[in-house]
């Protein structure tokens, strides 16, 4: 049986690549393929530890703060894993540890490296030496959409893949048209000034906006407890972890923003909701073009448009919601055919040198 090691540098309580990580595993294994993994900056709830725990043949993880312990660590983990001989190696995310790590394992010239934001010039300024060096190195570069991987090539000067992210199919009740009452959009995942919490926000106070509610779930210390107080169109949920709070929130929405001045790379809560066939706006940031499947339930507007643009997007869709001019078929067969979880561990699999 082929076994690979999977090395992430961090996984926070939440997050796009925490649900990755998780489904990556999960359906990597369950195809036959034994997974060790390694992850030196670990905070995720104790029912996602003991998930991955199940998925994979051994887990090594740390909680360290302080960086240099997380560096010694990795050498006691590159000792008790060093004699192993892997069939692959797979890093993910984005850290100055990932080529240190990498030059203490054994494996059969098969290095994936999955960088998961846009691979442009700003994302590039944050890049540290060390991690230039890892994409360098690595036997291949994926991307997670298809115009992240043409940044990373133009940058990098190297052939770039792409391969999208893993993550949680919903399957929810279709709703009907609304001819009254409130149409509810909204968004989930972190709370950072990036995602534009802030436009929404302003959105809410807008009159022309009356017939909108506005729902927000997810944490971010730019936004504590009571930050939506003077907000009464916005309905702050707080964070949720489990797959059923997952469904229970989109299944509450007509539709879901994400209007984003992010570096993104392809964001999972799209995918998510487009599982689910929920219509959503987002700015055309990173890899979000990749999952627009037609213009009526997946649309995308400028990377930095101007608040009257938003507003009238978000007006617009609105009124084909409540109309009932968006059917979400088209979506959920773009997600079943290029996007679900089987489609994807194929791909892997065949990156990865996997024998079937």
């Amino acid at each position: 049986m082929s076994r690979i090691l999977v090395y992430s540098t961090q996984l926070m309580e939440t997050g796009g690549i925490e649900s990755h990580i998780l489904e990556f595993c999960h359906k990597i294994s369950e195809s036959g393929i034994k997974i060790d993994l390694v992850v030196p900056n670990f905070k995720m709830t104790l029912d996602n530890e003991l998930k991955l725990k199940k998925v994979c043949n051994s887990v090594y993880i740390s909680r360290n703060r302080e960086g240099w312990k997380r560096y010694l660590w990795l050498l006691m983990i590159a000792l008790v894993i060093g004699m192993k001989r892997y069939n692959a190696l797979y890093t993910n995310g984005q850290g100055e540890s990932i080529g240190f790590f990498e030059k203490f394992i054994r494996f059969k010239n098969r290095w994936i490296h999955h960088h998961h934001t846009s691979g442009d010039t700003h994302d590039m300024d944050t890049w540290g030496g060390n991690y230039w060096k890892s994409l360098m190195a690595a036997n291949e570069v994926i991307a997670c959409s298809n115009r992240n991987a043409e940044s990373l090539n133009k940058i990098l000067n190297r052939d770039v893949k792409s391969i999208p992210c893993f993550s949680r199919q919903i399957v929810i009740s279709q709703k009907e048209g609304r001819t009254s009452g409130n149409v509810s959009l909204g968004y989930f995942g972190r709370l950072i000034p990036e995602k534009g919490i802030d436009t929404i926000c302003r959105l809410s106070e807008d009159p022309e906006l009356k017939n909108i509610e506005f729902h927000i779930w997810g944490e971010g210390v730019a936004y504590p407890p009571g930050s939506f107080y003077n907000f009464p169109s916005v309905k702050y949920h707080g964070k949720f972890y489990s797959l059923e709070e997952l469904k229970n929130a989109i299944s509450s929405l007509d539709g879901f923003l994400l209007l984003s001045t992010h570096s993104e790379g392809l964001p999972i809560s799209l995918l998510e909701v487009m599982s689910a066939g929920l219509p959503w706006l987002a700015t055309n940031r990173g890899g979000i073009p990749d999952i627009a499947c037609d213009p009526v339930s997946t649309r995308v507007i400028a990377a930095t448009p101007t608040y009257e643009e938003v507003k009238l997007a978000v007006l617009n869709l609105a009124e084909d919601i409540r109309s009932g001019k968006i059917s979400r078929e088209t979506q959920m067969h773009l997600y079943n055919t290029k996007f679900s979880s089987s489609a994807l561990t194929s791909q892997w699999r065949m990156i990865l040198n996997l024998e079937e």
